[in-house]
């Protein structure tokens, strides 16, 4: 099991993505997971693509923040995401990014892939 880091600014109106989990040709990759928290709840999407292909799309408020809710501001839910099982090849040359789409207020995604490397 390997672990990358990432971490993408959020621009407002604006998909983002980072540089990604190359899989080379002498070592594909397959990745296995995304461990992921969020600055704040925007209602902004968090995407991973493999090349041109969009593999996920999830609202930001599913995953866990940093953010402070008061106790005025509740969570949308209880159990929050950590570590977003992904289970997918990611073809040789290819390159798996992740990213945020913001809308009208920016937030942050930071991380790290978990991966292995195929024999």
């Amino acid at each position: 099991m390997y672990y990358k880091a990432f971490a993408v600014t959020g621009v407002i109106n604006v998909t983002t993505l980072d540089d990604g989990l190359v899989s080379l040709v002498e070592e594909e990759r397959h990745i296995d997971a995304i461990l992921i928290n969020v600055s704040a709840y925007e209602g902004n999407m968090v995407e991973g693509w493999i090349g041109t292909r969009r593999v996920l799309e999830i609202r930001d408020e599913v995953f866990d923040t940093e953010e402070d809710l008061g106790a005025a501001n509740f969570p949308y839910s209880t159990s929050k995401i950590g570590r977003l099982p992904v289970d997918q090849d990611i073809p040789k040359g290819q390159i798996f990014k992740i990213g945020i789409n913001c809308g009208g207020v920016a937030s942050d995604i930071r991380g790290a892939y978990e991966y292995t490397i195929k024999a």
